[in-house]
């Protein structure tokens, strides 16, 4: 079909669609597959011939020159309707995974849940493996403006997921913090601050709250508890309290039990640890008697000042 100029600059007396690759014969046979062809064939026609363009992903192109012009459209038409066909499969074939994250994706726009970065960080995963290997190899003169539309979600997460999660966790916040308003309200004997509450609809998988002396932390601790298990988010047996003195432990759990009628394991750090050490050597140390007598510890801690000045 006419001459056939390659990239590497041999020439070929015809060439043919075989195999979803186009193939010509010279005397270095070349072959181009369809998914290397950018857009579909342009037909240039001449005054006596046409010549059939076949634009390149690599930025080159190669030309069938010479064609009757009734055998270049037609070839053209042909091309472009398996280049076509071919693109529409790769994305049928990836249809379930496709629909799976555009799905996923979508939800964040309404999350009905804390966007954690353990939770989308697989999510991202996955988008930036189909993005590499199909969607950015798609081309939309192939598959259509619809269905360019429909996927262009998929790969803008690929590309910027920092600004999908903060959108998707300012969305969440201010949609928790108007439906537990009433409860923030009453969860303890003062209404609780904005700031409190941030910190408690905040469920990231590791969240840092600085705050002074008498600021309101045992507060947030208990309602972010009661929050958890309300919401439906935790398990109390899911849930782990730490507090340095057995005072605050037990008021922590009684707190909590009162607000929502279910008890939540409450340890100081120094229990935990004990139990720690129980589990994984089969038995637990014996303790100084200053570990559990409050005397014996005040008299310990001034004995240890005076030797210090003295």
């Amino acid at each position: 079909m006419g001459l056939f100029l390659n990239p590497w600059g041999a020439t070929a007396r015809a060439v043919e669609l075989r195999d979803d690759t186009l193939r010509a014969t010279a005397g270095h046979p070349a072959s181009v597959p369809l998914s290397e062809l950018s857009s579909a064939p342009v037909v240039r026609r001449g005054l006596l011939s046409s010549t059939v363009v076949f634009p390149n992903t690599a930025g080159h192109r190669f030309m069938v020159r010479g064609v009757e012009h009734s055998k270049a459209d037609a070839f053209s038409r042909t091309v472009s309707t398996a280049w076509t066909r071919y693109n529409i499969g790769l994305l049928e074939k990836d249809a379930l995974r496709i629909n799976g994250l555009l799905s996923a994706i979508g939800e964040l726009r309404n999350p009905t849940h804390y966007p954690s970065a353990c939770l989308l960080m697989p999510m991202l995963a996955k988008a930036k493996i189909l993005d590499t290997t199909l969607l950015s190899k798609l081309r939309p003169e192939a598959i259509g403006t619809d269905q360019t539309r429909r996927i262009e979600p998929i790969s803008a997460f690929a590309k910027a997921p920092k600004r999908f999660r903060e959108q998707a966790i300012a969305r969440f916040v201010e949609t928790e913090l108007m439906h537990w308003h009433d409860f923030f309200d009453s969860v303890e004997s003062n209404p609780l601050t904005p700031e409190q509450r941030l910190a408690i609809v905040v469920d990231e998988d590791a969240t840092l709250v600085l705050a002074g002396a008498g600021s309101g932390k045992t507060s947030v601790i208990t309602a972010k508890a009661a929050y958890l298990m309300k919401a439906g988010i935790r398990k109390p047996e899911e849930i782990l309290l730490l507090a340095f003195a057995r005072g605050a432990a037990q008021e922590m759990s009684a707190r909590i039990e009162e607000r929502c009628g279910a008890p939540v394991e409450v340890k100081t750090f120094h229990a935990l640890a004990y139990h720690i050490i129980g589990v994984v050597d089969g038995s637990k140390p014996a303790l100084a008697p200053h570990a559990t007598d409050d005397v014996a510890f005040l008299a310990l801690i001034r004995k240890i000042l005076k030797d210090l000045v003295g």
